[in-house]
């Protein structure tokens, strides 16, 4: 059995500029086909757009406000809030609330820094 906690994992920045800490993954669990990992956003801050070329994505917002946007397409996102962001989608999300954004990330296959492409700067 693997239990993971936000204690005990390192963070680091990926490279849409969010901070995270990674839960599972095949470098460092037993995950083979996924990634999960807990990300923050500050306050007034947004990642940067990217697009995972094979990587599908799910966001779940854990806390704080977030403007989500995909492609052309911008939403307001919440606590208990599931993004789910296709292979090949423009995305980033970026904290419009006072308090930092958390929010897990699921990718499969799991998160890797070939597979991210940044196509634009910070949106601040």
């Amino acid at each position: 059995m693997e239990i993971r906690s936000v204690s005990r994992t390192e963070p680091f920045e990926t490279l849409d500029g969010s901070l995270i800490h990674e839960f599972f993954h095949p470098r460092c669990s037993g995950a083979r086909h996924q990634s999960l990992a807990h990300a923050f956003v500050a306050a007034g801050q947004s990642t940067l757009r990217h697009e995972h070329v094979q990587t599908e994505e799910i966001y779940y917002v854990l806390s704080g406000d977030g403007a989500m946007q995909i492609g052309g397409e911008t939403e307001r996102v919440g606590p208990g809030d599931a993004v789910l962001i296709p292979p090949g989608a423009e995305h980033r999300i970026t904290c419009v609330g006072p308090e930092p954004l958390e929010i897990l990330c699921l990718c499969s296959p799991p998160y890797t820094d070939e597979d991210t492409v940044v196509v634009e700067g910070r949106l601040v």
